[in-house]
């Protein structure tokens, strides 16, 4: 991928439409380094260099190498990594204005790595994001949340915890009504 060109192309469309609104999902590499280098900051850095005015950095909290005592915990760590990341990449923004930029994008249940995001995960992850006002929250997959299948499988159509119906939806949903209420 030619990061110049897809940035050039994005800065050309935002400059036609002042609305448009560019957010990349990137992958973490782990909880204390944040976003990987190549799929991550470098697009990040090309972006800026190539006048993209970049709205969200989602970060995709799944699937890195997990040391802390939850991972609810890691996800956090991942968050603060990341920020630390942008606050490089834009010195000129604001801790605020960074953090409104910042997404989280964790897995519910069972990662492919064996590491579990279960309901009291996603309530730490939730205060989180709440307390440091930042701009996005959202999670794999819908199809995922439910508890069919509480025996720790991985599957697309289960999240492999014990849950009920829809529990990580109505835990993120307090996150988007809190946003709205904010405008």
């Amino acid at each position: 991928m030619n990061l110049d060109i897809m940035n050039q192309a994005l800065a050309a469309v935002q400059q036609e439409r002042p609305d448009v609104t560019v957010s990349f999902t990137l992958m973490v590499q782990g909880e204390n380094y944040g976003l990987t280098d190549a799929l991550g900051v470098d697009v990040l850095v090309n972006a800026k260099k190539n006048n993209v005015r970049v709205d969200v950095v989602n970060a995709m909290a799944m699937e890195y190498p997990n040391g802390s005592p939850t991972w609810g915990d890691s996800i956090v760590n991942v968050a603060n990594a990341t920020l630390y990341q942008m606050k490089e990449i834009w010195p000129e923004k604001s801790d605020a204005e960074l953090r409104k930029m910042l997404g989280i994008t964790p897995m519910l249940g069972r990662n492919f790595n064996g590491n579990v995001f279960k309901p009291s995960d996603a309530d730490k992850v939730l205060s989180w994001a709440t307390q440091n006002d930042i701009g996005y929250l959202g999670f794999w997959s819908i199809g995922r949340d439910n508890g069919n299948c509480p025996d720790g499988t991985l599957s697309p159509i289960c999240s492999g915890t014990v849950q009920s119906e829809y529990e990580f939806t109505n835990i993120f949903r307090k996150f988007a009504l809190q946003d709205l209420s904010h405008h």
